[in-house]
């Protein structure tokens, strides 16, 4: 990290892992800047982990740490917002998606990602 910003540290850190631990957390921690911001946007159970971090590297070097959900958007508004830009061709998500499966298919889909073979396969469920 200190070769790609040379030794100042990143502005932000985003922890996008399936299950956030406190390894992860202290480790998106440790590569922000003074001033820095370090997003988490996965979850871990409440009952069973707890996150500790280091309470004068956050006051002394300002950094910050905030979760976020949905991308900070607010579901209601913006899904709304983006299916609007779709149909108008202003939003290109086709071009995002790897491979269809159909719902029986859905086995292979899983199988396919776990080998490296799509990266965002899409489920079509025909009625």
């Amino acid at each position: 990290m200190d070769q790609l910003t040379r030794g100042v540290g990143a502005d932000k850190s985003i922890v996008t892992v399936d299950i956030v631990n406190e390894d992860v957390v202290q480790a998106g921690f440790d590569v922000i800047r003074k001033g820095g911001t370090e997003v988490i946007t996965g979850l871990a159970d409440p009952m069973k982990q707890t996150v500790h971090l280091s309470g004068a590297d956050m006051v002394l070097n300002r950094k910050h740490v905030k979760g976020a959900l949905f991308g900070d958007c607010n579901p209601a508004y913006d899904i709304k917002k983006m299916l609007e830009l779709y149909r108008a061709g202003k939003l290109k998500l086709d071009e995002l998606v790897t491979k269809q499966y159909k719902l029986s298919e859905i086995n292979e889909g899983y199988a396919d990602l776990e080998a490296g073979k799509n990266i965002r396969g899409v489920i079509i469920h025909e009625h």
